[in-house]
């Protein structure tokens, strides 16, 4: 490829970057809204330094411009939605060295409660179905999740989880969670054999192991300090899984900014 080309490129790149950063109107209110609403809504975020926190922003403007969100009623979808959907995301994924971010999935679609799913028929609060590539939520339900970050009842981390699992098994693999998947499988059967395990998490995330992952992602996040002092061995696994640790200042965080995010 003649050099010539690559500088054209290059300098395509830059471009983009920077009317994307600096012009676009719609990048420039949510870049004005994001912080009010994560200092109102997100423990998680308040919990890190002030680098990781303006890391923390881009990864949500990231993925809210590969998103396509919509509402089930064709009404306009908020700004506020899109913030607190892409905090839910990328909170689960933020630990991860790579930059996967839910491809299977491209859509999000918001309903004003609970819905009927096409894929299975039933009312629904929320799903994660990547036939339609779809991430969907009864927002009624997303805030309720979202009023109480300590009950560990949260739709938005919920699906993501699902989510998560689903990109892994799908060929989307952040290495530090793929790498870790067995030794969580190996974990969990472990721990209901000892029974320990019913104790703690509530009945529905015994419904299968992607139940019990989603359900797991909500303990971890929203009540940690529980979830290590009861399960302390599947805590350890999931904070090799997630590379992060909420019961630690930073959230556990400890790592240098790749060179393609700090633009």
């Amino acid at each position: 490829m003649p050099p010539i080309f690559i500088y054209f490129l290059y300098a395509l790149y830059i471009y983009f970057v920077l009317f994307y950063r600096y012009f676009n109107p719609k990048v420039r209110r949510l870049k004005r809204n994001i912080p009010g609403l994560l200092h109102q809504y997100s423990v998680y975020y308040q919990n890190l330094n002030h680098k990781e926190q303006k890391h923390f922003r881009k990864r949500m403007l990231r993925f809210i411009s590969l998103k396509r969100f919509y509402r089930f009623d064709k009404s306009k979808v908020t700004d506020e939605m899109k913030i607190l959907i892409a905090k839910s995301a990328v909170q689960i994924t933020f630990g991860f060295s790579d930059g996967h971010e839910y491809e299977v999935f491209r859509n999000i679609a918001i309903s004003d409660k609970e819905y009927r799913s096409h894929q299975t028929k039933n009312i629904h609060y929320g799903e994660a179905n990547p036939s339609k590539s779809l991430i969907a939520f009864s927002w009624k339900k997303f805030m309720e999740g979202m009023a109480n970050p300590h009950d560990s009842m949260n739709l938005g981390l919920h699906e993501f989880a699902h989510a998560l699992f689903i990109n892994n098994m799908k060929g989307y693999r952040n290495k530090e969670f793929f790498k870790e998947i067995r030794e969580w499988h190996t974990t969990i059967i472990k721990l209901k054999k000892e029974r320990t395990i019913y104790d703690f998490f509530r009945c529905y995330a015994f419904k299968n192991n992607m139940e019990f992952f989603a359900v797991s992602i909500e303990y971890f996040f929203e009540n940690p300090k529980a979830f290590h002092q009861q399960l302390p061995e599947l805590y350890a696994v999931m904070c090799r899984m997630l590379n992060q640790n909420p019961m630690l200042p930073n959230n556990g965080l400890a790592r240098k900014i790749p060179f393609f995010w700090k633009f």
